[in-house]
């Protein structure tokens, strides 16, 4: 995100990732013209063959410059509103990510359920756990429920987001999203709540733990909770790795009780954790800094989850992980 933002102060100063000031809004692909629009509320029309061409040429100063053309979308994440805009990237890398993200929320303007529909599903249990989520507000929570069914849905239809690039597989996959949004939408929010009743048992016993030689762990324990669960956190983990999360966080309560009965053992296991932490952080500031690369921080993802593994590996073991890990997998990870 740094990266995004540093390359919309140099760029064009509507968007991230826009196309150098001298390049035109209009670009050329074989001699067809793919014009910048803004504020899209569905499949952008006047496309040769209603497709989005994956780059772009056009003259500049003698050179031949690239462009990359993609939804992308606009906005503060906060807003209620996220304007999707067709614009024509500098940056090849970024361009699916991008891509992927104003295809979902192109889809989102157009089938989203009203919020009453939405919770008019939940158990009672399930209302009140869920009204004590990190998200400011119920609509919140619900629009990025959605988002969160969204990508589900469009990782079965179409491989993922990014692959939609002509209006034909847009309005196939919004037909597959219409039918099917709602229960998606109720099953992602079942699997939030139990996250969220997990996070609000992992909170009492941190507050009910009070020797100061696991103060250490206490506020470990508090950042791993923070960084699972917060506002947005639906979305930024994505429907499959929802369920996981209660198994991260049950880990970290376990641990609590195992670290009162032995604080030295935690501190010695805590410490192997920080150790790859601390290396994963400078391979995140690394990649920030060096040129676009889909395959590195793909990689990273895979890290940031392997690293919650090892904590269920190390603090609470009788709760398994998918499969194997250890320290040594993720420095090897990392070194790749």
């Amino acid at each position: 995100p740094d990266a995004e933002t540093g390359a919309a102060q140099a760029g064009h100063p509507g968007h991230a990732d826009a196309t150098p000031t001298s390049t035109p809004t209009s670009t050329q692909a074989a001699g067809v013209a793919v014009p910048e629009r803004d504020a899209l509320t569905t499949w952008p029309d006047g496309l040769p063959d209603g497709r989005l061409p994956d780059v772009v040429t056009t003259a500049a100063g003698g050179l031949t410059v690239h462009g990359y053309p993609a939804l992308v979308v606009e906005g503060a994440p906060a807003a209620a509103s996220r304007p999707v805009a067709l614009r024509v990237l500098a940056d090849a890398s970024l361009r699916d990510r991008r891509h992927a993200e104003g295809v979902r929320e192109l889809l989102l303007g157009e089938l989203a359920l009203a919020t009453g529909r939405i919770t008019s599903r939940w158990t009672t249990a399930e209302s009140l756990t869920l009204a004590a989520s990190p998200y400011r507000t119920t609509d919140a929570l619900v629009r990025d429920l959605q988002r969160t069914a969204l990508d589900a849905l469009l990782d079965e239809t179409a491989g993922g987001a990014a692959t939609v690039r002509d209006a034909a597989a847009y309005a196939r996959v919004r037909g597959v999203a219409r039918d099917a949004l709602e229960d998606r939408t109720h099953r992602v929010a079942r699997d939030t709540a139990a996250v969220l009743a997990a996070a609000r048992e992992l909170d009492t016993a941190v507050r009910g733990t009070t020797s100061l030689a696991l103060l250490n762990t206490l506020t470990d324990v508090r950042d791993q909770s923070a960084r699972l669960v917060h506002d947005g956190f639906v979305s930024a983990t994505g429907a499959g790795r929802l369920p996981h999360l209660v198994r991260y966080l049950r880990a970290a309560q376990h641990r609590l009780a195992k670290a009162a009965e032995n604080p030295g053992r935690d501190e010695g296991l805590a410490w192997q954790v920080h150790e790859l932490e601390d290396l994963y952080q400078d391979a995140v500031a690394a990649a920030r800094t060096a040129s676009g690369d889909a395959a590195r921080d793909a990689r990273l993802v895979e890290v940031r989850w392997m690293l919650e593994e090892l904590r269920v590996s190390l603090f609470a073991q009788h709760l398994g992980t998918p499969q194997p890990v250890s320290a040594k997998r993720i420095r090897t990870a990392l070194g790749r």
